[in-house]
């Protein structure tokens, strides 16, 4: 697979969809960080009220949105760190989060970076990252499969069931706010907001 045609060639809610069940490696002097997406959220870029490049905004923080298909965007919300990847080609700014991750490797290293256990570890975007170690925004641009970030080529996961959902945190941007624009794989617990009732612990959502 070659990533920027993965992350180019569609639309971003259907790439949003298609993420799920891919996996996502970090390879850091730490040691080797994996985890199965579970969960992302789509932002349209420059139409978008929620977007970071709303408007055609665009400044050296956020220029990783309006690079290849593929590019890393790590920011800062609250002291917290987010990451993106871009969306389409080159100068389309549209981005997608990614908002929890399965963990696969490394998960002793993620409980001592984290100070938590089980789901907790990275079932929320600001918690995947820190878990994986993450402290700043150095690698912000470097593009997927070209170094530190790797994201896998096939599926290692099918989703039994993806339900759209609103955005998490996106306040007072109607009409975006209420657009379905989340996926998740339906009953995953390490899905941010994830009640206890509807984690499916037996199969976590996969077929």
């Amino acid at each position: 697979m070659n990533i920027k045609d993965f992350f180019e060639n569609g639309e971003t809610m259907d790439i949003a969809k298609e993420m799920l069940g891919h996996t996502f490696t970090y390879n850091s002097e730490q040691g080797k960080f994996s985890g199965i997406i579970v969960e992302t959220e789509a932002y349209l870029g420059e139409i978008d009220k929620a977007a970071h490049s709303y408007n055609g905004r665009h400044t050296p923080a956020n220029d990783p949105l309006y690079q290849d298909g593929g590019t890393i965007y790590i920011y800062s919300i609250h002291s917290w760190l987010d990451m993106d990847i871009s969306i389409q080609k080159k100068g389309v700014p549209n981005g997608i989060l990614i908002r929890g991750l399965q963990p696969i490797e490394g998960i002793d290293l993620m409980e001592k970076n984290r100070k938590k256990t089980g789901f907790d570890v990275s079932n929320g975007p600001a918690k995947w990252i820190r878990a994986f170690g993450i402290r700043d925004k150095t690698l912000s641009g470097t593009l997927l499969n070209s170094d530190n970030f790797v994201f896998s080529k096939e599926k290692v996961q099918t989703p039994q069931n993806i339900l759209a959902t609103p955005r998490i945190g996106v306040p007072n941007k109607e009409p975006w706010t209420s657009k379905e624009m989340r996926f998740i794989v339906e009953g995953n617990p390490y899905v941010s907001k994830m009640y206890k009732r509807d984690m499916n612990l037996d199969t976590y959502g996969w077929l």
